[in-house]
């Protein structure tokens, strides 16, 4: 590339290819160290190439593999422990940060360690778990981490509470290293995950509650077409029994049944029974 000059003085001159960069001419010796200084920290904060080779014990290709997600173990048995250790040593994208055996003295490791994703094995009674889950995520713990529980959740009840108390799910320990580590995975990117998928709870129905005979404000000739009804007698023959129209008949079967919260005449006949009108 020709010279750029500026009367007489020669002020700057590239060389064509890129990696003569540091050599650039700069005739005002100011500028010379000022300019080689700002090349030079270029070519220190240049990207090294990544390495294509993959292999798991290249320290070329160390340098460029992405940051692990960091996990903490909170499990109560040795073995337990160092079985999933064994199983996220393997893995390149994941890094076992700390562990502990007492989740009553995890919190402080886990503050001190800030992991992305915390395994708590299993305790005693899902509400004690639910319990430690809610101090690792406290601000004096890691409340930032995602908190996985080593265990299952028997119904989508206990699902809810888990996600509740800040968990990010559950699984059991009896899945395939394989399941285990994707498992982590998927929560660490901000996954929820439950393993094997719970089974849905269906609200039991609810009996209404039944008024007490004395609560329910029913007339005396109400009681005795109750009673009548209880005997399985028809409108007519509670009419005839009773000496009145079948109309009226109807007309105080219908307030009593209003009254006592029955639906129809088996179940008003049901009520009178229990409550002992029907003698």
């Amino acid at each position: 590339m020709a010279a750029l000059t500026s009367g007489p003085a020669r002020v700057l001159r590239h060389r064509a290819h890129p990696q003569d960069a540091l050599h650039t001419e700069i005739d005002n010796p100011l500028d010379l160290l000022a300019g080689h200084q700002l090349l030079a920290d270029a070519a220190r904060t240049a990207p090294e190439p990544a390495c294509t080779c993959h292999h798991p014990l290249c320290p070329t290709g160390a340098a460029h593999r992405p940051v692990a997600t960091r996990v903490f173990l909170v499990e109560r048995h040795p073995v337990v422990s160092a079985g999933l250790r064994s199983v996220l040593a393997g893995v390149a994208d994941l890094a076992v940060v700390g562990s502990s055996a007492d989740p009553a003295h995890a919190v402080r490791s886990v503050h001190r360690t800030r992991p992305d994703v915390v395994l708590l094995g299993r305790g005693a009674t899902l509400g004690g778990d639910l319990a430690t889950v809610a101090a690792l995520r406290r601000p004096d713990g890691a409340p930032d981490a995602r908190v996985l529980l080593l265990r299952r959740a028997e119904t989508t009840t206990e699902a809810s509470r888990i996600l509740m108390a800040g968990g990010s799910g559950c699984f059991p320990l009896d899945l395939p290293p394989e399941r285990i580590v994707d498992a982590v995975r998927l929560v660490a990117a901000g996954g929820t995950l439950f393993l094997p998928a719970p089974v849905p709870v269906r609200p039991q129905p609810v009996a209404p509650v039944e008024l007490p005979l004395d609560q329910t404000g029913l007339t005396d000739r109400e009681r005795e077409v109750l009673a009548q009804l209880a005997l399985g007698l028809s409108n007519a023959e509670i009419g005839r029994r009773l000496a009145l129209a079948e109309a009226t008949v109807k007309k105080h079967l219908t307030q009593a049944m209003r009254k006592t919260g029955q639906s129809d005449r088996l179940r008003a006949a049901l009520y009178a029974v229990r409550h002992g009108l029907a003698g």
